[in-house]
């Protein structure tokens, strides 16, 4: 039983046509056709039950498929990580990921590459705009998503991903609740609740004060959960980003749009990488990661 043999009959049961499975795998329809009658001669029985020009997989056939799959998959992996420690690659991969982010598609893009390559680690990290930054200059993650703050640089992989429509949330028994929108000016005498760890503190603050523009007081929580509950509790405002422009309503918290002179304001984020450190595994969840948003433009 070759190897190449199971790779053509998995083709086969994925494209559900010789003629097809032949141009992925660039080899004639004939071979790969006497390669599949090699391998069933060679295990004793049917993979395919053929009806002319057509074909059903048999129950054993669709077992074969399956195994053979992730078999295919584990051997792709190891090949990667013995290359990998014979050139001085990563094998595992970490992501940092922006901490105030609500959406689903990093845990979706996790998901998709732990399918693919179900023995690669993966380990990810929530944490603030810079704690972020210092993260993957400090090597300690691999890739990051995260909004954008400072110019590009040309030492990094920038690929973006959406803008992000920026509202704050407050709770229904706030005074601001049934505001259509808000300015910064208007929630100056509000507390502005953010999330960061106690050494992010004094970044987040200073952001938000000299770039941003808000004059609140400032409140601080470890967790979106958190700050959730502090908001629902009215002790302020949280500043969030949205993928769909409009406002929403909650049962317990409203999300309002934050508007300047020009409209409601937005956030860019981004998927960054350091060029010198590229490798596939990186490049390869950040085309997962791109994809997430593409295929869901106002998820």
């Amino acid at each position: 039983m070759e190897l190449r043999q199971i790779e053509y009959f998995c083709a086969v049961v994925e494209a559900r046509s010789f003629t097809q499975a032949a141009e992925a795998c660039l080899v004639s329809q004939s071979a790969i056709s006497q390669q599949v009658k090699a391998l069933e001669a060679e295990l004793g029985f049917e993979l395919l039950h053929r009806r002319g020009r057509s074909f059903d997989v048999t129950p054993a056939g669709e077992l074969f498929a399956r195994k053979a799959r992730a078999l295919l998959g584990q051997l792709d992996d190891l090949r990667y990580e013995a290359e990998g420690v014979a050139n001085g690659w990563a094998t595992t991969l970490s992501v940092g990921y922006l901490n105030r982010y609500e959406g689903w598609e990093v845990q979706a893009a996790v998901t998709a590459f732990t399918a693919r390559h179900p023995h690669i680690p993966v380990h990810a990290t929530a944490g603030s705009h810079d704690a972020l930054y210092r993260l993957i200059l400090d090597h300690e993650v691999d890739v990051l998503f995260s909004d954008r703050r400072r110019a590009l640089s040309d030492a990094f992989v920038n690929r973006h991903l959406f803008n992000g429509w920026q509202c704050v949330e407050v709770s229904e028994a706030s005074g601001k609740a049934w505001a259509e929108r808000l300015t910064v000016a208007e929630l100056a005498n509000v507390p502005c609740i953010l999330i960061a760890s106690p050494e992010q503190e004094d970044v987040e603050r200073e952001y938000y004060r000299d770039v941003l523009g808000f004059r609140s007081e400032f409140l601080f929580a470890r967790s979106r959960e958190e700050g959730r509950m502090m908001v629902a509790g009215n002790r302020g405002f949280m500043p969030v980003e949205t993928r769909a422009q409009a406002g929403r309503t909650g049962s317990a918290i409203r999300r309002i749009p934050l508007v300047g002179q020009d409209g409601q304001l937005k956030s860019e984020y981004y998927c960054y990488w350091p060029k010198d450190r590229t490798n596939r595994l990186i490049e390869e969840f950040s085309d997962i990661l791109t994809g997430m948003f593409e295929d869901n433009p106002n998820a």
